[in-house]
């Protein structure tokens, strides 16, 4: 299995994402998998779901659980998109909340872990 397979079924990247590639920098101690949109697909309003034309796109980085001993961060360019009902608004990604840094799978094993740690700790 290729790397950019790996990490796409690791983060359940489906279309129209895609991960379109992988770095491993040993001297920083980071794994970056960099995340791109299939420019094809129709982009839609995330609150409710017209098709709407792209405004533009902003990078992001999230915080993904580590691999092995890296840090993982997942990056990508997030569009934009001018809905006629809601303004300019970002598309959803499948990885992460709005508004987060952090990966769905990071935040659910915080959460967990805070489940389990005592107050006096």
């Amino acid at each position: 299995m290729r790397d950019k397979d790996l990490y796409a079924q690791i983060l359940g990247i489906t279309s129209p994402w895609q991960v379109t590639d992988v770095e491993l920098a040993l001297s920083e101690g980071t794994v970056t998998v960099h995340v791109g949109r299939d420019a094809q697909i129709a982009l839609c309003c995330p609150t409710c779901a017209q098709p709407s034309p792209g405004y533009d796109s902003r990078p992001r980085r999230w915080r993904h659980l580590d691999t092995c001993q890296y840090n993982t961060i997942v990056v990508a360019d997030v569009p934009r998109v001018k809905c006629a009902q809601h303004g300019v608004v970002t598309t959803a990604v499948l990885w992460a909340e709005p508004g987060s840094g952090f990966t769905a799978l990071f935040e659910a094993l915080v959460i967990d872990w805070l489940k389990e740690a005592s107050v006096a700790a």
